[in-house]
């Protein structure tokens, strides 16, 4: 009996035609783990439509690694973020490439409640994720990252930091 793989494709896969061009076409990094940068980015378009409606906040922390001009130093780092930051995140909350190779993003879904909505959650989230890059980075690595977050509710999303693509 043959077994039939059967994956989630993107909305680029959907349109393909082309049978290896659809099987190189990936859900996740293989490397990393992270979400690939079209799936991610349409996740977070998504996302900001629930937290609008819903009114329940989410947030989303963008890791620049544009200043690591070395590909392979860059995938290294963000290849400890994500083992570091799996002590950080849930099941719902959703990791991959907002920028391809050099802006992580990480959606912190599925908060509700009025404690949710407070700015002390966030800074207990950002200072875990902080904490654990600080403690297991030397000082020039952590230095050279550069983190920013944002809250999805309201369309304050809007205008998201981007990494230079020089």
């Amino acid at each position: 009996m043959k077994v039939r793989k059967i994956t989630w494709l993107n909305t680029k896969a959907r349109g393909q035609k082309n049978r290896r061009e659809l099987d190189q076409i990936l859900l996740k990094d293989s490397q990393t783990g992270l979400y690939n940068e079209e799936y991610f980015n349409e996740f977070l378009a998504l996302e900001k439509k629930r937290c609008e409606r819903s009114e329940d906040p989410a947030y989303l922390m963008l890791a620049d690694l544009s200043f690591f001009t070395d590909v392979s130093e860059r995938l290294t780092i963000a290849q400890l973020m994500m083992g570091l930051f799996s002590e950080v995140t849930r099941d719902t909350d959703i990791k991959g490439w907002h920028v391809d190779g050099s802006v992580i993003g990480i959606m912190f879904t599925e908060m509700t409640g009025k404690e949710a909505t407070s700015l002390p959650v966030l800074r207990r989230i950002a200072y875990k994720c902080l904490w654990l890059l600080e403690t297991n980075l030397n000082v020039e690595t952590f230095s050279r990252i550069q983190i920013s977050w944002q809250s999805l509710q309201n369309g304050r999303i809007l205008e998201i930091h981007q990494a230079n693509k020089s």
